[in-house]
């Protein structure tokens, strides 16, 4: 496990204090210190998640066995207790790629890849993570994005791409773009499915996005650094954050599971906020620390 000196952003207790009094949601999962990390439904182990429990379905699908390989289910420690859960994508065989503020206040990490039904302990790859990276910028507004090394590298799996500069065109308003994860999908947060589930939702223009933000106390819409999608009764939910956004026809990450600006998951009105993987600031800095 790695050590906290890794982890570069001081300010974390300010900043999730304000994130939760700013009633933003960000798609992370706390677990107690203590308790194993919760796999299955019907298992109903208790953890707060990191807004109130308020939580809609989120109107997505079961994914079928090996759709996703690409897909990471990260388990989060702190000195070596779970401490919490997020989603990732492999960009790499000895890289995964998730969100910043999954990442902080944490003391280590473990990725599983190629296991689309969470508790099937004889598929997919459990590997530890080695070392962790945060985007120097991140403080709670933009740039939430963050790199996992692993300690060995992913077999026979194929990572997903990343979106270019040269393609804007997935970022179209109205483009259906796809999301996934092991995020709860009821209306009770403290139950997270069996098997990974993901959702279609269209791009939401820039600026309806930002208008929605507008008056959010806590993390806003940035249009240079975020892209936005989200359709009435279909979104990311707890336990999605740091997941990919992505094209399914051409397996092109575009975003990176963020935040939105209300309570409940999938409503209409608050489109959910993305990290804009082809920002030259943060796909320079991506594929800088998979490199390391």
């Amino acid at each position: 496990m790695w050590v906290e000196k890794f982890i570069r952003n001081p300010l974390w207790a300010t900043l999730v204090g304000a994130l939760l009094a700013a009633m933003v949601v960000s798609f992370f999962v706390f677990v107690r210190s203590g308790e194993a990390a919760p796999q299955r439904a019907d298992e109903q182990t208790p953890h707060a998640s990191a807004s109130p429990k308020s939580a809609m379905i989120v109107g997505g699908t079961a994914v079928p066995n090996g759709k996703y390989p690409f897909l990471a289910y990260v388990k989060l420690y702190r000195y070596g207790k779970p401490s919490g859960l997020c989603a990732g994508s492999l960009i790499d065989r000895n890289s995964v790629l998730t969100a910043a503020h999954c990442l902080l206040n944490t003391t280590g990490a473990v990725v599983v890849v190629g296991r689309t039904e969470i508790g099937k302990k004889n598929r997919g790859q459990e590997i530890e993570a080695s070392r962790p990276f945060i985007h120097p910028r991140y403080l709670g507004n933009g740039y939430d994005v963050g790199v996992l090394k692993l300690r060995r590298p992913v077999k026979g799996i194929k990572p997903i791409k990343l979106a270019s500069a040269k393609q804007n065109k997935l970022e179209k308003p109205g483009h259906i773009l796809r999301a996934a994860g092991w995020g709860v999908t009821k209306q009770r947060p403290d139950i997270l499915p069996k098997r990974m589930h993901e959702v279609s939702v269209p791009v939401i223009s820039d600026a309806r996005a930002k208008r929605a933000y507008q008056h959010s106390q806590g993390p806003k819409y940035l249009p240079s650094l975020n892209v936005a999608g989200g359709k009435k009764g279909k979104s990311p939910c707890f336990g999605d954050s740091g997941g990919p956004l992505f094209d399914s026809g051409s397996r092109t990450q575009v975003g990176i599971t963020s935040h939105a600006a209300v309570q409940k998951c999938g409503t209409a009105r608050y489109p959910v906020a993305y990290t804009e993987v082809n920002n030259p600031n943060i796909r320079n800095f991506i594929v800088s620390a998979a490199k390391r």
